[in-house]
């Protein structure tokens, strides 16, 4: 108890005796006066528990702190650079880009550089320039991490500073660092990339897309994980890797399987030839019960135009194979020799019908 209450204490037994308009006998002083000082010694013990337990919660909050301070930096000494790596692609407002008929490099909000469809972007030749064909750009020295946009109708191919190359189809963009770390290599991914990565123990190769994350040492797999879409897809072709999806389960891939992942979650995994899934890098596309839906999206992103269709075509299935070199109008009209569509122009988009005649079979 403080030398204040001790005196407000004191002053409420005065008013309360003079209120009551008597005096204490020297037995009543005596024995109010070993009730106060019992008080006293009362309140000073809770008041020295109460502190001292403060003491030790605070030093066991401090201990505890350290050591998961201590864990987080021995255990995941990465995920400072994998949220910056989600940071940068969230931050990067690229809706105006995506809709450009060029493909760019760009460094925050920043277009470091253009390039035309079909081109070779190298940053293995020098820690200073990016080359790009038989031109080089200098790199920013202020830029953690660069990324290559990719428009719908355009492709690109990537070669990253360890070696590793990606190939990059429409309507995708990649964020990474324009020169990795040694002990880790990361990227994120939204859209569609076929990754030859090249092997390096010491250092695991890291995809992140928005549904799941891919993990290799060195090997080649198929990525089609477009944030737009509901379901992702990982194709191995050589080597092994290990998918984790957002619920952290887990998944061991072997060449020629295939994993689906719907939404946020790893689904199946089922024995497909791999080599069909990459047909796309040399403008093919391979159909094997494919939804015509699904062709369609494909075609939307490929040649950039809008296609309007019924519900309906989801039910429909593709097989054989698509050339994706002739004109869209073309590949329409080589879908229609199976499938019971028709097609017509307007204004910027081409809408799709189900023939009547077949509507009902």
């Amino acid at each position: 108890m403080s030398r204040e209450n001790n005196i407000s204490y004191f002053r409420k037994l005065i008013y309360y005796f003079k209120s009551c308009e008597v005096s204490p006998t020297v037995d009543e002083e005596d024995r109010l006066w070993n009730n106060i000082m019992s008080e006293i010694s009362a309140s000073r013990r809770r008041r020295r528990y109460e502190l001292n337990r403060w003491r030790i919660s605070l030093i066991s909050l401090g201990v505890a702190a350290m050591l998961s301070g201590i864990v987080w930096i021995l255990q995941d000494n990465n995920r400072n650079e994998l949220y910056s790596l989600y940071v940068a692609y969230q931050a990067m407002d690229v809706s105006t880009h995506i809709k450009s008929d060029k493909v760019k490099i760009l460094t925050g909000e920043q277009e470091l550089v253009s390039v035309d469809n079909g081109a070779r972007i190298d940053y293995t030749k020098s820690d200073e320039k990016l080359v790009l064909g038989d031109r080089e750009v200098a790199m920013p020295d202020d830029a953690a991490y660069h990324q290559l946009v990719v428009p719908n109708a355009k492709h690109a191919s990537l070669v990253l500073s360890d070696g590793s190359v990606l190939y990059v189809n429409a309507g995708t963009r990649v964020v990474y660092p324009d020169k990795f770390k040694k002990d880790y290599r990361e990227i994120f991914v939204d859209g569609e990339v076929y990754i030859d990565v090249v092997k390096n123990e010491k250092a695991p190769f890291k995809v992140h897309t928005t549904s799941c994350d891919i993990e290799v040492l060195g090997t080649s797999f198929n990525v089609q994980a477009y944030s737009s879409d509901t379901n992702a897809e990982v194709v191995l072709l050589r080597g092994s890797v290990k998918l984790k999806d957002k619920h952290e389960e887990e998944l061991l891939l072997q060449p020629d399987e295939l994993a689906v992942i719907m939404g946020s979650s790893i689904k199946e995994k089922k024995h497909v030839n791999a080599s069909d899934y990459i047909l796309w890098t040399k403008g093919l596309l391979k159909l094997d019960a494919t939804p015509l839906s699904a062709v369609f999206k494909r075609l939307e992103r490929y040649y950039g135009v809008k296609l309007a269709y019924p519900e309906e075509m989801e039910s429909m299935k593709l097989y054989g194979s698509l050339d994706l070199q002739c004109s869209l109008e073309e590949v329409l009209r080589r879908i229609s020799l199976t499938a019971p569509i028709s097609f017509q122009k307007m204004d910027n988009e081409l809408e799709i019908h189900i023939n009547n005649v077949h509507k009902n079979n």
